[in-house]
């Protein structure tokens, strides 16, 4: 049996998820005895790794059909995804902690923020669409209905009209993008065959788990 890697790469093409995907680099603040970034570090906000420039790819969402194994071991976590790279792929070259956004596939969220905390963004996702902004007003508990803001690639929040004012907790609601990491390489032995590039499989975790304690 002889395989192609042009058939692996046409198939996932056209049955494949659109995607972002970002490679990793260790941020310089890392302490290189404990491998622990430095908590003040506003490059990489305490996460030890800053990201490059994005590019778009495909990959393939393969069947999860050992996460019972890694279950028992204590390695899965809920939302953990297996994928297929092609070898055409600029994340066929992909490492740990690249970020990874499927554009395909969209999830809502809804969340407090307080407007002008440090807290005051969303860039744990990558934002599609805002539906509402409200809050209360603080003598009446009245609700308030917010303008919908304008949301740039690192999640900060700008308003035309209606901004909610500063100190005050607002409810956001809207759909966002998956958003994932590469968690480590999914054990395959036809990554390379021959010295023949080859799909290959990895794992992703969702991205608001990095760096979780």
């Amino acid at each position: 049996m002889r395989f192609n890697p042009t058939a692996f790469n046409r198939l996932l093409a056209n049955m494949g998820q659109q995607i972002m995907w970002r490679p990793a680099y260790a941020c310089s603040c890392v302490n290189p005895d404990s491998g622990a970034p430095d908590p003040k570090c506003k490059l990489c906000k305490k996460k030890g790794r800053i990201w490059g420039e994005p590019s778009q790819t495909v990959c393939g969402l393969t069947k999860q059909d050992t996460q019972a194994e890694w279950a028992a071991s204590g390695m899965y976590e809920a939302g953990d995804l297996v994928v297929t790279i092609p070898e055409n792929s600029p994340m066929w070259e992909s490492g740990q902690f690249d970020r990874i956004t499927l554009l395909n596939a969209t999830d809502r969220f809804s969340q407090p923020l307080t407007r002008g905390a440090p807290t005051d963004n969303l860039s744990l996702f990558a934002v599609k669409s805002i539906d509402r902004v409200f809050w209360k007003h603080p003598q009446t508990q009245a609700l308030i209905e917010g303008g919908i803001p304008a949301v740039d690639a690192a999640g900060s929040l700008t308003w035309a009209s209606r901004e909610p004012p500063v100190g005050v907790t607002y409810s956001i609601t809207g759909w966002k993008h998956g958003e994932y990491f590469v968690w480590g390489d999914f054990p395959s032995s036809r990554n390379m065959h021959s010295g023949m590039r080859l799909p290959k499989r990895i794992v992703l975790r969702r991205w608001e788990l990095l760096g979780r304690g």
